[in-house]
């Protein structure tokens, strides 16, 4: 294994050393030197796993004595090959990150300039990775550099390297006894957990997609055998010389099985009659993508193919439910944990203000104009301060044209 130092306030060894003894009650001035996050990067096995494999992960996992969680990390990196289940999972988190990122005071209403100032791409990394601690089980990103006022740049921290259940950051993922506790570190260590518990859903579903690749496998090895005929070579002559001879040529004329063999040998090839037998491994896949696409999404038909409206939209409602909910985790976990850590980083957010996720309006200005139009020709009043922050316009509140906000001033 070889260390990897993959973020660093700290610059002093001396100032660092103390900060792990005494962490600060408030954040550091940036660039004071105060935290470095150290820890070796474990070796990732990329040979194919087994249920066996989810097994011993498992049992790793939930070892109540001294439990690690590489084993099973490794194992949930490893089903995220499967693309299907990567897009189920990357759907239902666009479905949050996508939407716009909003403060709050305490009336309810939007604050433009304090929303402006959470809009980046370094937030909405914090969103996504939240998110995907209801799979993973957790997330932690380290804030790396920082200055009043805005986040400049996260770190994602190997959750192979994390013991929720003792609330450590291990240096090296098989010691579970060497690392810092992270909850010293509230500021710059965040830790995120959406679902009910650390294991993640990801533990329920690994075995679907482990019983996929054995059927792409199988299928692969019956289109090897049935696909292309077998050749086969059968000589009188039994010399070294001119069986390396015939074997060249059978490795130039193709990729089909072949074999040498003396001429008293009698070979027997069983072929397969049924000309769809390749369907016992492709209804098997199909059903590993029903089970997966369930078990992200809670349904089927708005992923694969769907038949009668009805059901589609009884489908689409459980969708909807599901997105509800993650949308509610989101604003419960940012506003009761990571509005505190952004109030300490310099972020200018009262108190009784909150943070919301809503729904983007991406419709053109004029289109805007057209709508808003038509609804005050229907007899309709549009509020002052939907007018203003929409539009991007002060409005002269003592004049009673804009009480009446009408929108003939736009055309």
């Amino acid at each position: 294994m070889s260390s990897n130092i993959i973020g660093k306030v700290a610059q002093v060894s001396k100032a660092i050393r103390m900060a792990l003894k005494t962490p600060p009650i408030t954040p550091p001035v940036p660039g004071d030197g105060s935290l470095t996050v150290d820890f070796f990067k474990t070796y990732i096995s990329l040979y194919r796993k087994e249920i066996e494999d989810w097994e011993r992960a498992r049992e790793c996992r939930r070892n109540t004595i001294n439990p690690t969680t590489i084993q099973i990390q490794t194992l949930y990196q490893d089903n995220m090959v499967d693309r299907f289940l990567f897009r189920q999972i990357a759907n239902r988190i666009l479905r949050v990150s996508n939407r716009e990122l909003l403060i709050k005071d305490k009336d309810g209403k939007i604050d433009s300039i304090r929303s402006a100032a959470i809009q980046s791409k370094h937030i909405r990394t914090i969103i996504k990775r939240a998110v995907e601690s209801k799979f993973y089980g957790y997330s932690m990103l380290f804030i790396s550099e920082w200055e009043p006022g805005k986040i400049k740049k996260v770190i994602d921290i190997p959750r192979g390297n994390i013991i929720p259940e003792t609330g450590m950051l291990l240096k090296d993922a098989l010691q579970p006894t060497t690392g810092i506790k992270y909850a010293e570190w509230p500021n710059f260590l965040i830790y995120q957990q959406l679902g009910s518990d650390t294991i993640g859903e990801l533990e329920n579903i690994s075995p679907l997609t482990i019983l996929k690749r054995h059927s792409w496998a199988s299928w692969d090895e019956f289109e090897q055998i049935f696909g292309i005929p077998l050749r086969i070579a059968k000589t009188m002559v039994d010399t070294q010389a001119h069986r390396d001879d015939l074997e060249f040529w059978l490795q130039n004329m193709g990729q089909a099985a072949y074999a040498i063999l003396p001429k008293t040998v009698d070979v027997e090839i069983k072929e397969n009659s049924q000309t769809d037998s390749y369907n016992v491994f492709n209804e098997k896949r199909k059903a590993v993508n029903e089970e997966i696409a369930i078990a992200v999404n809670g349904q089927t038909m708005t992923t694969l193919d769907g038949s009668s409206r009805s059901q589609s939209e009884v489908h689409l409602k459980t969708l909807e439910e599901i997105t509800a909910e993650d949308l509610q985790d989101v604003r419960d976990w940012f506003n009761d944990d990571f509005i505190p850590v952004l109030r300490n980083l310099g972020y200018d957010i009262p108190e009784g203000y909150y943070f919301d996720l809503v729904a983007s309006n991406n419709l053109p200005i004029v289109e805007k104009i057209k709508i808003d139009e038509a609804i005050t020709k229907m007899g309709f009043q549009l509020d002052a301060t939907y007018v203003s922050e929409t539009y991007n316009v002060t409005l002269d509140k003592e004049n009673p044209r804009a009480e009446k906000t009408q929108l003939d001033f736009f055309v």
